[in-house]
């Protein structure tokens, strides 16, 4: 008997974090940014998330507040929600890192390769303007630190990744 049920995923990691400047980053450990970062940054400045090949930015809504990430790694294509585009980012060393630019992030293992990547979120207008009430409730550092640690992240980003090959590694010898 034949089920048309979705993969299982192959394995799933979870992030809550404030991410600096308004980035999540996720890369390969070994790659700095790639040769088109700064266009990368723009692209997910417009749609919320963007990838050169070698470094996938998403910008988020807020900085007051923890933002929840759920990495997970399929070994098929997932049927996401229509509009959703598809991404691409390379990860020659099977060590990717999840967090912001700045670090503090955490480890992600996968098979070396190269990866499809699609990118589905919510809650980001009810951050933005949950964001608005803070800076006009909140003047003390100590408050802002006990809503930040009594509030459970409202802004959630979902990255779903599939291995689809090698890294090409042909490079012009002339």
């Amino acid at each position: 008997m034949s089920h048309d049920h979705p993969a299982a995923p192959l394995t799933t990691y979870r992030l809550t974090f404030i991410p600096d400047y308004r980035l999540i980053f996720l890369n390969d450990q070994d790659n700095d940014a790639g040769p088109g970062a700064s266009g990368v940054l723009n692209e997910a400045a417009q749609d919320v998330a963007a990838s050169d090949g070698y470094t996938l930015v998403i910008t988020v809504a807020q900085d007051l507040l923890p933002v929840g990430v759920t990495v997970t790694i399929s070994d098929t294509e997932p049927h996401p929600a229509p509009g959703v585009p598809q991404l691409r980012l390379e990860c020659p060393s099977g060590q990717l890192a999840l967090g912001s630019p700045t670090g503090g992030g955490i480890p992600i293992h996968l098979v070396p390769g190269t990866y499809a990547a699609t990118v589905e979120h919510h809650g980001r207008d009810t951050a933005a303007t949950r964001r608005q009430e803070i800076l006009h409730q909140y003047t003390s550092p100590d408050d802002l630190e006990a809503l930040r640690n009594a509030t459970p992240p409202t802004e959630q980003y979902t990255i779903t990744m599939w291995r689809t090959g090698d890294i090409d590694d042909t490079e012009d010898d002339d």
